[in-house]
């Protein structure tokens, strides 16, 4: 038995990648109308983006712990595989929207798009919800400085290091999480200990040298120098993508596996220097900095 059968919803589809000041103003509007309405609120998201992007601003895990912090009735993550992108937006919304979710109202962005060749977009929507005597409600773009604030957007900024900027289109601030695992002890032997940090491959990380905050499996806070970059100053047998952090004002072995980054303010871009002497002076800059 379909459990939507006595009661008709209110439905979002996107993928809400990083789930930003655009994203939150039509899970809002979703909220909203459901209440009103006294409909199931109910979004569809996706794994990952469908397009083929540099790396994700939110990892699976991130996006439901975001979306799950909205007062929505079911959150339903599909994932992007040949039979998903292959489905026409006929067929998605007849068995999916009205079918199987009883859909009374649709709450999507000015740029929804789905189904196969992304035929399902909003002037396909408005014929279709018109057709199946469908609400609907297009939310329009929320903008900063003059420019529609998107995931693209924030991966552009992000990969400048415009991590003020990317907060703000956010509205929190841009973190990660990941795991604690033994590095070279480098910086240790150069009197800055450091934690490395093991990230899921698929979150896109900016480089350089940033001020943060980290959070341990406890919930202590502590401030910290972070380090994203592939080391170029430090004889290494491999370059590969490293993520370090100096804990400030911490002695100790640090304890917590799981750790979560905050990235508060860019302090400088990762550059070699010419001995160790400059390398040294360069990170005690950076903890006075921060």
């Amino acid at each position: 038995m379909n459990k939507y059968n006595d009661i008709g919803t209110v439905v979002t589809i996107g993928t809400f990648d990083g789930v930003h000041k655009g994203h939150q103003t039509i899970l809002n509007t979703l909220v909203k109308t459901a209440k009103k309405e006294n409909l199931k609120s109910i979004v569809i998201s996706f794994e990952k983006p469908v397009k083929q992007v540099a790396g994700v601003l939110t990892t699976t895990k991130e996006k439901l712990n975001l979306l799950s912090s909205f007062a929505i009735d079911e959150i339903l993550l599909f994932p992007v595989n040949k039979k998903i992108i292959s489905i026409t937006a006929e067929k998605f919304f007849e068995n999916i929207l009205i079918k199987k979710l009883n859909a009374a109202h649709l709450v999507v962005g000015y740029d929804c798009t789905f189904g196969k060749d992304r035929k399902g977009n909003i002037a396909w929507l408005k014929k279709n919800a018109k057709k199946y005597g469908v609400a609907l409600t297009v939310v329009k773009p929320v903008k900063i400085n003059n420019r529609i604030i998107s995931s693209s957007l924030i991966r552009e900024k992000l990969e400048k290091n415009n991590i003020a900027v990317v907060n703000k289109m956010l509205l929190r601030v841009f973190s990660f999480e990941g795991t604690h695992i033994t590095g070279n002890r480098i910086g240790r032997t150069l009197g800055f200990p450091t934690i490395n940090i093991k990230v899921d491959e698929n979150k896109l990380l900016p480089r350089g040298v940033f001020s943060c905050s980290v959070i341990d499996k406890n919930l202590n806070t502590y401030k910290g120098v972070l380090n994203i970059g592939t080391r170029p100053s430090v004889k290494l047998k491999k370059h590969n993508l490293s993520v370090e952090i100096h804990i400030l004002n911490f002695s100790g072995t640090w304890r917590s596996k799981q750790v979560k980054v905050y990235i508060n303010k860019f302090i400088r871009p990762e550059q070699k220097f010419k001995n160790i002497e400059e390398l040294k002076k360069a990170i005690a800059d950076d903890i006075k900095k921060a």
